[in-house]
């Protein structure tokens, strides 16, 4: 079997990815939890759980539910930070010795996007909530425990895969942005190219396009092809089908062109 000549890059990304998703997944949880916490309390269900509300037969007050306005400023204050900071340890060590305060500006304008990417989340907890309220009155369900049960939608637990997703999927695009806004930085300041080469995890979980892009060598502004679409990097948000991110485990090496 020939030997990988990329086993000790995959597994010390390995262990960068582990220690972004330990920044990340608090985080990601306490906006969740916040955000669930406000749509329980607009729409009149902070009880709808306990015992002392089964026999509340009123509707959800769907007008509380709160708009997308409150979900971006939890996002920013929750997630943008631990995001950042990803971000930033991943640059410099991409660039060790690029001046103080580089990479700021690019931190701050990609974490800025981090709401308009995770928009979807409340508008499933909407959906998911409206269905299941009309589906239990088309069953004859009482709306006391119609109540009950889409209390349980506006709890973490009801949303842990969720936030699992969210996690892997924004440790990946920070650590593989933050590399290549350094790179990219680096080549303007120092005038040499430089050449960026995919890595896929090697394992039965990884995407049958994804492995395929292993060892695809680029030059830094090219984009890499996996499948049918093409990215700049692994967890590039600009990626045409989510599908091609969400979840990605893939790494990437980035050093200067041979002379």
């Amino acid at each position: 079997m020939a030997t990988d000549p990329w086993i000790a890059a995959r597994m010390h990304n390995r262990a960068q990815v582990a220690a972004g998703e330990r920044d990340l997944a608090p985080a990601v949880r306490a906006a969740l939890g916040e955000y669930l916490s406000a749509v329980r309390s607009g729409l009149g269900l902070d009880d709808a759980v306990t015992a002392a509300a089964a026999d509340d037969d009123r509707e959800p007050d769907w007008d509380g539910f709160p708009d997308g306005s409150l979900w971006r400023r939890i996002v920013g204050r929750r997630i943008a930070p631990a995001w950042r900071k990803v971000f930033g340890r991943s640059y410099r060590r991409t660039a060790p010795d690029a001046p103080d305060g580089a990479g700021d500006a690019r931190a701050d304008d990609e974490s800025e996007q981090l709401a308009e990417r995770l928009r979807q989340f409340p508008r499933r907890v909407w959906a998911r909530m409206r269905e299941t309220w009309r589906d239990g009155i088309a069953r004859g369900e009482s709306p006391a425990e119609l109540r009950g049960r889409v209390a349980e939608l506006a709890t973490l637990e009801g949303w842990d895969g969720t936030a699992v997703t969210i996690t892997r999927t924004e440790t990946i695009g920070a650590l593989n942005s933050g590399s290549m806004g350094a790179a990219l930085d680096e080549q303007a300041r120092t005038r040499q190219s430089w050449v960026k080469t995919w890595l896929a995890t090697a394992d039965d979980r990884t995407r049958a396009e994804h492995r395929a892009a292993d060892g695809q060598a680029r030059p830094l502004g090219e984009p890499f092809q996996v499948g049918a679409d093409l990215v700049q990097f692994p967890g590039d948000p600009r990626a045409r089908d989510f599908g091609t991110i969400a979840n990605c485990r893939c790494s990437m090496i980035l050093i200067p062109a041979p002379e």
